[in-house]
């Protein structure tokens, strides 16, 4: 959901970066003796103030000695990195020849941060209490070393590349393998909303390991339109506004269609809306792991954080997505939405919700059940007014999953467990809690379950927002992720 700058609360963010050229194929040919490199890119955000939108481009990223190019000549590459506290979000996959390497150069252009300044003095130009979107300046450029004896990539008649320790992979998968690179917040962003990236400590690395399937992560949430489809080799590819992705399935994949009864490959048709679950398998493979129906056609869609409650009809959220392409609005804009006759609906995302929860939500006319820090999808009825501010009419709100970090409050009772040192967009609207019902579909990460946890650990969470009325917000969780 947010971050905090400045001295309220640090959250962890995850996201691959795999190269990629934006709008194109999410794989690079692999050259005759070259080995497949994925590299991941983790975010520790700094406290304080609440961060909604943080955007920055990625211009160059070349691995010494040599100047191996992974960027392959075909940046910039824009990422953002908001909704990532808890997932991973690929970009592509490079071709890199075998050897020793010592050292990573990065360079970064044109960040963008859209933030509620919490504090009570005006910072970048932000008064207190206000939501801003700013594009601070600074050094654009990180250095990173490998640990000794450096990053070893190893040719395709070899085990696969390690970084100061040996991997016995799979022979059948020997030349892939992947890095992950830490960018810590709290060191890139000043107190005065200033960005380093050449700080040391800004930017770090590490080896990827495969998991349980043999994959090096999950990549959960990618929406996109159904094209391409193969019926015979049960594939297609999936179009998104950070390009297009191969997708393959097996009889693992499950799929989440209410209207199609047969729940199967048999449910996709081309330009369909769908949300795609996925491993990414050594190589740059995506291998769906659950398919989700979400409309039958794109349309003008943006999904953002919910940060104000106007009135009955109007709320104020900031874009972190767009299904395609929207006229005057950009990833980042704050924008006060308009509801027109709207319905309201909840994406289950397999998840088992109260019913009176739900049944709450999806029966709403007005704002009553949103939330300041809830996630939503709005369709709009046309185009967004530029303004200032941008403004946008909807007739139908989508609750997502909403992202955030926290500690957990008192000793957890399993399934349940509540957190609180929440992030100022709640605080501020007087929430100071909030109950997080898990159950088999919660996905546990670095935790074996609600019972392992205690008293004031950190956790990253993702899952459904719900109102409650006079009661704390009820979170249903998808994934808890201990820190």
């Amino acid at each position: 959901m947010n971050r905090s700058v400045l001295p309220i609360l640090g959250l962890l963010l995850v996201c691959v970066l795999v190269i990629f050229s934006c709008g194109g194929s999410m794989t690079n040919a692999l050259r005759p003796g070259a080995s497949a490199l994925s590299v991941t890119i983790t975010d520790t955000p700094p406290t304080g103030v609440t961060v909604l939108s943080f955007e920055v481009s990625v211009t160059g990223a070349t691995l010494n000695p040599g100047g191996v190019d992974l960027l392959a000549g075909r940046g910039p590459v824009r990422i953002e990195v908001e909704q990532l506290e808890t997932e991973s979000a690929f970009l592509s996959t490079a071709s890199v020849a075998p050897g020793t390497y010592t050292s990573l150069n990065l360079t970064f252009a044109n960040p963008e941060v859209t933030f509620k300044n919490g504090t009570t003095m005006t910072l970048a130009g932000c008064a207190p209490g206000a939501v801003c979107e700013i594009k601070p300046s600074g050094t654009l450029t990180s250095m990173v070393n490998f640990p000794s004896p450096g990053l070893v990539i190893q040719g395709t008649s070899t085990p696969s590349g390690t970084m100061g320790q040996n991997d016995q992979g799979d022979d059948n998968e020997q030349t892939a393998m992947g890095i992950k690179l830490d960018l810590d917040v709290n060191t890139i962003v000043s107190a005065a909303m200033g960005v380093d990236f050449s700080q040391s400590g800004a930017v770090t690395v590490k080896q990827l390991a495969r998991e349980m399937e043999g994959e090096f992560d999950d990549l959960n949430d990618l929406k996109g339109t159904v094209q391409s489809l193969d019926t015979t080799k049960m594939t297609f590819t999936l179009h998104t506004m950070n390009g297009d992705f191969s997708i393959t399935t097996d009889t693992k994949t499950q799929f989440a269609f209410e209207n199609c009864t047969a729940n199967n490959f048999s449910c996709l048709a081309n330009n369909m809306v769908v949300e795609v679950d996925a491993l990414m398998m050594p190589g740059g493979i995506f291998l769906a792991r659950e398919i989700s129906f979400e409309d039958n056609a794109e349309d003008d869609e943006m999904e953002g954080v919910v940060f104000k409650i106007d009135d009955a009809t109007h709320f104020e959220m900031v874009v972190l997505d767009e299904l395609r392409s929207l006229n005057n609005v950009n990833v980042g804009n704050p924008v006060v939405v308009t509801l027109s006759n709207p319905s309201f609906q909840v994406q289950m995302e397999d998840l088992n919700a109260p019913s009176t929860l739900v049944n709450a939500f999806q029966s709403a006319t007005d704002t009553s059940q949103l939330l300041p820090g809830q996630t939503v999808e709005v369709r709009l009825t046309g185009p967004a007014n530029p303004g200032p501010p941008v403004a946008a009419t909807s007739d139908r709100v989508r609750l997502r999953l909403t992202q955030f970090t926290a500690s957990v409050s008192g000793a957890p009772a399993p399934p349940n467990f509540v957190v609180g040192n929440l992030p100022s967009l709640f605080t501020s609207a007087g929430i100071a809690s909030i109950q997080v019902q898990t159950s088999g579909a919660t996905d546990f990460d670095n935790v074996a379950g609600v019972s392992a946890l205690a008293d004031t650990n950190s956790v990253s969470l993702r899952g459904l927002l719900f109102n409650n009325g006079t009661n704390p917000p009820v979170l249903v969780a998808k994934k808890v992720r201990k820190r």
